[in-house]
């Protein structure tokens, strides 16, 4: 027959050899992020924020300083591209969410967030018609709109 003493000796040793287990041999991380070869979710919208603003303002550039040259395959390319450009405005709405707690430029960055969006949808009128300067202010307003939405993300005051 099991004593007391007994029980209480295989209960402790039980303890000592679960918590030591988990100790050496931790539970592995949701996130991939300890491999090195990925962001936070945070982290990896507002990087692909940043991406998605400087290859826009790319393929700005080279459509409307080289409009001669831009292929039919380069157009159906940028119509994708402004597909990447919409979802960046999803992006936007967690890190504003997350991101932004004073109430008017949470509302500030909401209408440019769906400003943003809009502007990109029409945006394919002129990819469509492979229109190089009218896709060029489309880009333009959508650059603007890309920084008005930084710009609320600051919270360090003017003064420094």
């Amino acid at each position: 027959a099991a004593t007391r003493r007994d029980l209480l000796s295989f209960g402790v040793a039980t303890t000592a050899a679960i918590t030591s287990g988990l100790v050496i041999n931790p539970l592995p991380s949701l996130a991939d992020v300890s491999d090195g070869n990925s962001l936070p979710q945070g982290a990896a919208q507002f990087s692909r924020i940043i991406k998605v603003r400087a290859q826009l303002k790319s393929v700005a550039k080279r459509v409307t300083e080289q409009s001669d040259d831009v292929t039919k395959e380069e157009w159906d390319k940028i119509d994708d591209f402004l597909r990447t450009v919409y979802s960046a405005g999803e992006d936007m709405k967690v890190i504003s969410k997350n991101s932004i707690f004073d109430p008017t430029k949470k509302a500030k960055a909401e209408e440019d967030i769906k400003l943003l969006q809009k502007v990109v949808q029409a945006g394919q009128g002129p990819v469509s018609k492979k229109d190089s300067a009218g896709f060029g202010a489309v880009a333009s307003k959508a650059d603007d709109l890309f920084e008005d939405f930084l710009d609320l993300l600051r919270d360090v005051p003017d003064e420094l």
